[in-house]
């Protein structure tokens, strides 16, 4: 049986029973004059707008809290509450709470303690468990009024509901909620969303195709990026909706919508949950359990989404000017290292902790080098060359390190002394915050 939070309602609805609206989204009532209106034609009249608009929460917006419907813990009480709110349902229904509603938690696992698939934790002085909160569409008949039952000769007078009322359902779940799952797998793969999806224990070609097709475009210089992403977003919003299908009626038959009625909308996980056996039943202690509200979907309405985007176009930060490192320039010759920089840097600066000259072999592994520091830098500034203590190996896989980033960093020339900026072509560095240049090379590569 399902976990009745409260029902609530902005009318006082005469029968409980879900009443199962028209709804016609694809038919019209076509009128013209000296039309005779039977109750069908009034039930396409009221269908045919609410389709539509079912349609488009359904399909365009998805499940989610508009707004409101916080669960918040009332101590004092022993209750947990829901607070009034708008949301949509997965069917596209507008869920309308108008009052809060509350449940007492003791009272609630007194009635649903032994329910299939709930395992609470059992204390010396108590319970502890986990739950969730949902809400669910409910439409109810109310506003009785005089019927003539019967259309014919000889009719009596009876009573009908005259108003189909709209109203929710909220319940209170065992456990936390089951994992959401979103559509569009393709485009939240792309945009680092999702996770590549595992079937037989592999990871799926498709999936990563799509992981090299981002990183390609990552490559590509930052002035052709936006096109080429664009080119992606299309094309994975097409296979993506290409796949979108309604939910399957009973026996397979179609339907209009992502989801059946009745389909819940998770509001919250409720987490730990501590309930003392006390004389007077099971009353609410401390810890309060917390509230997760972030389980729920949610919608943010499109003036903020735009007005957000606006942080997406921030751009890279000019550059600082910083000396940078052509990696094309570095070299070994008999004892010298040597490389060159775009801008002068302060001779100083160079130290054991700032460049750093190492060698790998698959035996030993890395090893570093030796040499004498700070070095010389040419005329210009930019010239830098570094003494070995030894003759470097004929043979081997060695990296130079200069450091932009630590506690100490290789510096440009004074007054300004900014940091060192990295490799040419390397992201921009700021006038307190540099980049490192790592540069893997044969001694073969370096001296040619």
């Amino acid at each position: 049986m399902p976990q009745v939070l409260t029902q609530a309602s902005t009318s006082s609805a005469s029968q409980s029973a879900n009443v199962q609206l028209p709804v016609n989204p694809f038919t019209a009532l076509n009128v013209h004059f000296g039309m005779l209106l039977g109750v069908d034609d009034l039930e396409t009249l009221e269908g045919y707008p609410r389709g539509k608009i079912r349609l488009h929460n359904a399909w365009l917006h998805g499940p989610g809290v508009v707004w409101g419907m916080g669960v918040e813990v009332q101590q004092t009480r022993g209750e947990l509450q829901v607070n009034p709110g708008l949301a949509l349902d997965a069917s596209g229904h507008e869920l309308h709470l108008d009052s809060p509603s509350c449940v007492n938690l003791g009272a609630w696992y007194a009635a649903h303690k032994d329910d299939p698939g709930f395992t609470p934790e059992i204390t010396d002085t108590g319970v502890v468990f986990d739950a969730h909160v949902v809400i669910r569409f409910k439409a109810c008949l109310t506003r009785p009024v005089p019927s003539i039952s019967e259309p014919c000769e000889g009719a009596t007078q009876g009573v009908a509901y005259s108003r189909a009322q709209e109203t929710v359902e909220l319940f209170l779940r065992p456990n936390f909620s089951p994992p959401r799952t979103a559509p569009y797998h393709r485009l939240r793969l792309f945009f680092g969303l999702d996770d590549v999806r595992i079937e037989n224990d592999l990871p799926v070609q498709e999936d990563l195709d799509i992981l090299q097709h981002r990183e390609t475009i990552r490559a590509l210089p930052a002035e052709d990026q936006p096109k080429q992403a664009l080119e992606a977003f299309r094309r994975y919003a097409a296979l993506d909706s290409a796949e979108l299908q309604p939910a399957a009626g009973p026996e397979g038959a179609s339907t209009l919508f992502p989801a059946l009625d009745p389909n819940e909308l998770v509001l919250a996980d409720v987490q730990g949950i501590v309930l003392n056996d006390t004389s007077n039943g099971w009353v609410l202690a401390t810890p309060l359990p917390e509230i997760l509200p972030q389980v729920r979907p949610s919608h943010v309405a499109t003036s903020t989404i735009q007005e957000l985007l606006c942080g997406a176009l921030r751009g890279q930060p000019a550059d600082a000017g910083g000396p940078r490192v052509d990696p094309s320039s570095v070299a070994i010759t008999d004892k010298t290292l040597s490389f060159t920089t775009t801008s002068p840097i302060e001779r100083n600066s160079l130290t054991e902790e700032t460049v750093l000259l190492s060698r790998f072999t698959p035996d030993k592994g890395w090893q570093p080098l030796a040499f004498v520091l700070p070095g010389s830098l040419g005329e210009d500034g930019t010239s830098v060359s570094i003494d070995l203590t030894e003759e470097p190996p004929k043979e081997g896989l060695f990296r130079l390190v200069v450091r932009g980033t630590g506690p100490r960093t290789v510096l440009g020339a004074g007054p300004d002394f900014r940091p060192f900026a990295g490799a040419v072509d390397g992201p921009p560095g700021t006038a307190s915050q540099g980049h490192d240049f790592s540069h893997h090379f044969t001694l073969t590569q370096a001296r040619s």
